[in-house]
């Protein structure tokens, strides 16, 4: 155990000595990550053809993803939205929808909670990866509780995105030679088709509700747990959250009659749990047997405070010496 928590603190050093250079090139490769599944679609309108043919679209990634590390986050969200849009404008009513849909969740929530917005991104990526487990154990420890709202959309979002790829189908409409008073004219006919048509596929699936409202239990429970004055809250919230979740998914099974293979969820749920330790220890390591209560007072207030310290381990140094003979003394004539 020693050497893990010696081997922990040097990576930790590492990191915060670096972690200048470190960020840029986490928030690069998340960029690389998002962009190159936004410009894989290729699904964009006639208009925008001569503009794709200048730069190939691993050219196109590489940039984005370069803007996405350069830029704030408020413009990095501007740029993902434009992004996807362009990425599906072959469909006009569908590149609508969705553009609405991304610019009301940037302006009533990414604009106000800018680093949990990023939350978002992270359950893509999880879902991605099938380590979406994982992701209402790191928030409940790490966020406030607000933070389910983000998971929700990332939820969503997860979700849509299959049924957007399978809804991309060109714009019912030839604008070529219509004037303007026909493309209005035709304009909600088509979309209501569009809309009505994408609706029927949600409605006739819940289990994207069922998982966030799981994911928003597990949120709480981590979160209240974990913020509990008891030795190895974080620890005991972290094991909690896995029972929970695995709990919640298999009563999506039983009483809601969604398609959930269990043994692969239980397993990666349990792997999820264990990527959560490893990401606790390194955040920190308390030592519970030299916890300590403190108590003190000033003209308006008594406390109460009950420190726990932090362990460091630093690697021991080798101290050599040397040793020279010591010179015999000369025999006496």
């Amino acid at each position: 155990m020693e050497m893990v928590l010696i081997t922990r603190e040097t990576v930790v050093k590492f990191f915060k000595r670096f972690e200048v250079f470190f960020l840029p090139i986490i928030k690069f490769l998340l960029g690389l990550f998002v962009f190159s599944r936004i410009l894989s679609i290729g699904f964009i309108h006639d208009i925008f053809e001569p503009f794709a043919e200048l730069m190939s679209s691993t050219m196109l990634t590489w940039l984005f993803a370069l803007l996405f590390t350069v830029m704030p986050a408020n413009l990095s969200w501007l740029l993902i939205i434009f992004s996807i849009t362009v990425q599906i404008s072959a469909s006009i009513e569908l590149a609508v929808a969705v553009l609405l849909f991304l610019s009301l969740i940037f302006m009533f929530y990414g604009r106000m909670a800018v680093k949990e917005s990023y939350v978002i991104l992270f359950v893509v990526l999880a879902y991605a990866f099938n380590l979406q487990y994982l992701v209402p154990i790191i928030v409940g420890l790490y966020f406030p509780i607000t933070a389910i709202i983000p998971v929700v959309i990332g939820v969503f979002i997860s979700a849509m995105i299959p049924q957007i790829l399978s809804s991309l189908v060109p714009t019912a409409i030839d604008f070529e030679g219509m004037d303007m008073p026909g493309i209005i004219t035709e304009l909600p006919g088509v979309f209501t088709d569009a809309y009505t048509d994408i609706m029927a596929r949600f409605g006739s699936g819940t289990a994207w509700v069922l998982e966030a409202v799981v994911f928003a239990i597990v949120i709480i429970v981590v979160y209240f747990v974990s913020r509990q004055a008891i030795d190895y809250s974080k620890e005991i919230a972290i094991g909690l959250g896995t029972f929970v979740t695995i709990m919640g998914f298999i009563l999506m099974v039983v009483f809601a009659d969604e398609v959930v293979a269990i043994l692969p969820m239980i397993l990666w749920t349990l792997l999820c749990g264990i990527i959560a330790v490893v990401i606790r220890l390194f955040d920190s390591v308390l030592d519970y047997q030299r916890a300590e209560s403190v108590q003190f007072e000033d003209d308006n207030n008594y406390y109460h405070v009950r420190v726990v310290p932090k362990v460091i381990m630093t690697k021991p140094k080798r101290v050599v010496r040397r040793i020279r003979p010591q010179a015999e003394p000369e025999a006496e004539e």
